[in-house]
């Protein structure tokens, strides 16, 4: 045990004399704490706006808009009273949100330019076109031609049109019985005002995150591609250790010595932990100093997260270096695994809607198991913990595993 202590403590000692790897063990981490302050969503819906029309000056406002209610957007080219009036019928409902964008008259092809590129980034339910001719139609008797176009998937979807639909009713019913626009309004407000409220109605997932929580998991998701590039990095200064030991012959000395090559592997996992919680140390440092310690979870269960991942990361590096025994081919082979994991993982394009095989390919991510373990803990999911950790484990598993062979190949190479 006193070897094992010592070739630990020596590696350690090494790799702190490397201006290289410094830079990697504080520089990274502070860049990626950083990246916390970045705050992506925009029109916040609170408690009090519930009950009102919520105003839009430009359509792209519209993203992310409400996480719970069925968040609907009306297209209002009418912006007139019985637009108003069929608006604040909508509002008293408890599981709607109504987001009006006053516009000028668009085609079909026009509104569907319009909310295309919103529809992927949103958590709208519907959009709602009234047209300019509205109010005209129905004081002529006539039903106004409304557009519905469907956006994120919720069952409350068919409940919105009919709740619409008969709202559309009723301002057609006191149409028909005045020929004056302004009594026709206050008989439709009359009766809306006595039609009772659908209390809220939740299917689907009933712990949709919030605006606030989709920003930090967006934010979480841009500092783990920089702090896995981090700990990559740093587990190929651990990794030339093993290079600059096997080019020395070192490792029949080594062995000669009495240490097993179970040990001097466990030597060296001990040094990338060791590397693992001093950068967790300083990401936690650094996220406290530029952001605090709200970043969404539990500060504690973000660092034992962000450190996890890291001591993968680590111990992938040591493997490379293991096996390809060159310092030089370790660095690309973890740069481009690194490249290809953030890629996958969508942890720069989260808010694109990927398809499910992308879906299922992400998981060989350690990053994307960080974001949903990450999302569980958001939402109170008591199975965050348990599934996290036994990914963790046979991810480390596989990785010590790998080592050890490695290590007694490359043991056999020195001997013959």
């Amino acid at each position: 045990m006193s070897a094992f202590m010592t070739m630990t403590k020596i590696n350690c000692k090494m790799l702190l004399r490397n201006i290289g790897f410094l830079l990697c063990l504080v520089l990274l981490p502070i860049g990626a704490s950083a990246l916390h302050m970045i705050q992506t969503s925009s029109g916040y819906v609170t408690d009090d706006q519930l009950s009102e029309i919520i105003e839009l000056d430009s359509f792209d406002n519209a993203v992310l808009m409400d996480a719970k209610n069925v968040a609907v957007v009306f297209v209002d080219a009418a912006k007139d009273e019985f637009s108003d009036i069929l608006l604040h019928s909508l509002t008293k409902e408890e599981w709607c949100t109504v987001i009006r964008y006053k516009s000028e008259p668009l085609s079909v092809e026009q509104l569907k330019e319009l909310v295309q590129d919103t529809y992927d980034r949103s958590l709208m339910a519907a959009v709602v076109y009234l047209p300019e001719d509205f109010s005209a139609k129905l004081m002529n008797g006539q039903s106004p031609e409304l557009i519905i176009l469907n956006g994120e998937k919720d069952g409350r979807f068919d409940l919105l049109k009919a709740k619409i639909n008969a709202n559309l009713s009723v301002l057609a019913g006191c149409a028909s019985s005045s020929e004056s626009q302004s009594q026709v309004v206050s008989m439709a407000k009359n009766a809306f005002d006595k039609m009772p409220a659908v209390k809220s109605i939740v299917t689907g997932d009933e712990t949709a995150l919030s605006p606030e929580q989709t920003d930090h998991l967006r934010s979480t998701g841009y500092a783990l591609a920089v702090l896995s590039l981090a700990f990559a990095l740093t587990g190929c200064f651990v990794a030339n250790l093993v290079v600059t030991e096997s080019d020395n012959k070192s490792l029949l000395r080594i062995e000669m010595s009495g240490m097993t090559m179970l040990k001097y592997i466990a030597s060296k996992a001990l040094t990338a932990v060791i590397v693992t919680a001093l950068q967790t140390a300083v990401t936690a440092a650094a996220t406290a100093a530029f952001v605090g310690t709200d970043v969404g979870i539990p500060f504690g269960s973000y660092l034992l997260l962000v450190g996890m991942m890291g001591l993968i990361y680590n111990l992938l590096s040591l493997v490379f270096g293991i096996f390809f025994k060159n310092t030089t081919f370790t660095v690309y082979a973890s740069f481009g695994i690194w490249v290809f994991a953030n890629l996958i993982s969508a942890v720069y394009f989260d808010f694109v809607k990927l398809p499910d095989w992308w879906q299922k390919l992400s998981l060989i991510a350690p990053q994307k198991w960080v974001l949903i373990t990450a999302e569980s803990l958001m939402k109170g999911e008591s199975s965050a913990y348990p599934n996290f950790f036994l990914v963790s484990a046979a991810f480390l598993l596989v990785l010590l595993t790998a080592g050890y062979i490695g290590a007694q190949l490359s043991d056999g190479t020195q001997k013959e």
